[in-house]
């Protein structure tokens, strides 16, 4: 007894493109963002070069985007992520800190940052 699969023209094309983008990996973020453009860029860029483990460039580009945004918590979050996986508590507390003024100010539950700050000062 045979068995015969009938597969739709469509969905035969959507497993063919799977097949060929899983054999291609994440752009780098150097190509996505080879100059980028005001701080949401930089922290974009930030977030895909942590994402791909390089945590001096993404620190350098949180940097730069809290430089051009200072307001923005979302930037002083992402340097304290990097700042914990390389190990540097004391930097990333700081850090979180300054997300907890900030977001303070605008009315925003700190609850989260509190949490981060105690996994960061249990380090130390």
């Amino acid at each position: 007894m045979r068995f015969v699969i009938v597969v739709p023209g469509s969905l035969i094309l959507l497993m063919l493109i799977a097949v060929i983008g899983a054999g291609r990996g994440t752009p780098e973020p150097q190509t996505l963002y080879p100059e980028p453009q005001g701080a949401k860029e930089f922290l974009r860029r930030g977030e895909l070069y942590e994402d791909a483990g390089d945590y001096e460039k993404a620190l350098s580009d949180y940097e730069q985007a809290a430089r051009l945004e200072p307001d923005n918590s979302d930037t002083y979050l992402e340097q304290g992520s990097v700042l914990s996986a390389l190990d540097q508590p004391a930097a990333a507390i700081e850090q979180y800190l300054t997300v907890k003024e900030i977001d303070q100010q605008n009315g925003i539950s700190t609850r989260i940052v509190e949490d981060l700050i105690a996994i960061e000062r249990a380090k130390l």
